[in-house]
């Protein structure tokens, strides 16, 4: 049997804090008696999931976030109705292996003749965890057993005092709720994978990292406020979960701890690439009204969260991100854009309306790369309005990844933002273009994604081996697990972290 515990996005510095003044006894052990092998940085944080759901690269399976562009229909499509049939956990349950999957985050509904998948157990959320099970019966007897999940959202946009205390008791509860599930679960089940991410600390790390530097509806000297020691009280509350999953494993288990990104301040300036893109495209627009908010941003802007919370949460979750996909992209003139920004709360993503290869391209293929570099030399000229660094870098894809059939799926260029905080940035400036101004409160985070992917092997049954002539990556922690229970993965481009006989 194999153990794969994912901590999803958690600080590394803040857990090297807490293991070392012991307050994460059990993750400080397994790091101890375990292999620490760091792994390469995602190139874009949100194909994490679809990489370790396919064991592929993310120029294989091109899916890069939640809502992913489709060339062929001209809009955005839900990460879920992109994920290929033959995930990893069909391949296990074709081989006979008995599966125990617990919220995997943004994973299909999906039927498994061995196993059981199940989301939304630690907590309800429309964007990673929505509330299904396979068999439909497993998660009826949890809910008997946990009681109702509760719900934790993110609303972009600026947060309220009594959303962030509501937050933090239900991530406070959410690794007790995992723990209890594994429990209930491993004997009755005796699964050959066990598959659980703690969501907690990922939700945590983004609302929770440092809510002063937020403007936050409803703060008052007088009202309850949010503990500064919220975020490690989640960490602490994830750690005894730890301890109790590992606690009931079998002797002879693997286990895989794992976190696929790492966290820290928000850095997100992309509310703000739409208009930058525009004026770069259309210089002449500087001197008028702003045209390049799209309308998504646009409703951000004028409708409050509570507001659009309560309009979201009264629909079906599908539908909800539906309609966002939609309005993220609604409006557009396609006979007269030859570039569009596409949603993002982390780096800056750009994709050409190139011909041949969007439904309604506009833009030669033999202008294209003129294309990008016009607009990247534009986006350059802009700095925060404070005088400081909006952009670190620009990259291209096929710079950085391998060679893919879905590598034409993904953005062309991916502006990376600089390292400095963005919580109560007013907007950001060119000398060529212009000012661009904020428009509303920006994602109302107060941290984002890092690098800092990394993997912790304590070997039970087989024995921990390097990864020969690269440096180990997402897909083999994916080939890692096929490799415990004996199925075969040679189709696949991970090397297994252990080996076996």
């Amino acid at each position: 049997m194999i153990a794969f515990i994912s901590l999803e996005a958690p600080s590394l510095s803040l857990l090297d804090q807490l293991m070392g003044d012991n307050r994460m006894p059990h993750l400080a052990a397994i790091q101890r008696n375990g292999e620490v092998v760091d792994l390469v940085s995602p190139f874009l944080d949100g194909s994490v999931y679809a990489t370790l759901y396919t064991g592929r690269h993310l120029s294989e399976h091109g899916i890069y976030s939640l809502f992913t562009w489709s060339a062929p229909e001209q809009r955005l499509r839900l990460s879920y109705d992109l994920m290929p049939e033959d995930t990893l956990f069909r391949r296990l349950d074709r081989a006979g292996k008995r599966v125990l999957a617990i919220d995997p985050p943004e994973h299909p509904i999906q039927e498994l003749a061995n196993g059981v998948v199940m989301s939304g157990c630690q907590f309800r959320s429309r964007v990673h965890l929505a509330k299904w099970s396979r068999p439909a019966s497993v998660s009826r007897e949890l809910s008997r057993h946990l009681g109702k999940t509760p719900r934790g959202e993110e609303t972009f946009g600026r947060p309220s005092q009594r959303h962030l205390l509501h937050l933090r008791k239900v991530l406070m509860e959410a690794p007790d709720r995992l723990a209890s599930t594994v429990e209930r679960l491993l004997v009755e089940k005796s699964p050959d994978v066990l598959w659980a991410h703690m969501a907690a600390i990922h939700l945590a790390g983004h609302q929770l990292w440092d809510p002063a530097s937020v403007d936050v509806i409803g703060r008052t000297p007088t009202g309850p406020d949010l503990p500064e020691d919220s975020l490690i009280n989640v960490y602490l509350a994830a750690d005894a979960a730890l301890g109790r999953i590992r606690k009931v494993l079998p002797d002879h288990a693997d286990l895989l701890v794992c976190w696929a990104k790492g966290m820290g301040p928000e850095t997100c300036r992309s509310d703000l690439l739409s208009e930058m893109l525009e004026r770069v495209l259309k210089p002449e627009s500087t001197a008028g009204k702003s045209s390049g908010i799209d309308t998504l941003t646009r409703l951000r802007t004028i409708l409050p969260a509570s507001l659009r919370s309560k309009v979201a949460d009264a629909l079906p979750d599908v539908l909800s991100l539906q309609l966002t996909a939609r309005l993220a992209m609604i409006g557009k003139d396609w006979e007269a854009i030859r570039a569009f920004s596409l949603p993002s709360d982390g780096p800056g993503l750009v994709r050409l309306n190139l011909r041949g290869r969007e439904r309604d391209g506009i833009v030669p293929e033999s202008e294209a790369k003129a294309l990008c570099d016009k607009i990247a030399t534009g986006l350059r000229t802009f700095c925060d309005v404070d005088g400081k660094e909006s952009i670190a870098g620009i990259e291209r894809p096929g710079d950085h990844l391998p060679p893919g059939r879905k590598l034409d799926c993904l953005p062309d260029l991916v502006i990376r933002w600089s390292h400095e905080q963005a919580t109560n940035l007013r907007g950001i400036t060119s000398p060529v273009y212009g000012h661009v101004w904020r428009q509303g409160a920006g994602s109302g985070r107060s941290g984002n994604h890092i690098p800092g992917a990394r993997a912790i092997i304590l070997p039970r049954s087989g024995t921990y081996r390097a990864i020969n002539g690269r440096n180990p990556h997402l897909v083999d922690l994916s080939a890692t697990v096929c490799a415990a229970v004996g199925v075969p993965h040679d189709d696949l481009p991970g090397q297994s972290l252990l080996e076996y006989g």
